[in-house]
């Protein structure tokens, strides 16, 4: 309840910002999704609207099976909740 109150606060103070922030914010993502010279490519890192090399860490094996397990059980949380 305390992370729900948090998050409600945080999104309440973030209301009066200028609509171009969150464009701002947007802006990679939709790149990404609309660019035509990225048609058919796919796992490329960007950031700011530029494709970057991403850090050693984020192509580790290590790092990818962790997230992978993170999120298989994050989902089964997730699944478990909405069935009961």
């Amino acid at each position: 309840a305390t992370m729900k109150l948090l998050i409600k606060d945080i999104w309440a103070g973030l209301a009066p910002l200028p609509t171009a922030l969150y464009m701002i914010g947007a802006a990679t993502t939709v790149y990404c999704a609309t660019a035509a010279e990225l048609e058919g490519l796919g796992g490329m890192y960007f950031n700011n609207c530029c494709r970057c090399l991403p850090s050693q860490e984020a192509q580790g094996e290590a790092t990818a099976a962790a997230l992978w397990e993170l999120s298989e059980r994050l989902i089964q949380e997730r699944i478990g909740r909405q069935s009961k």
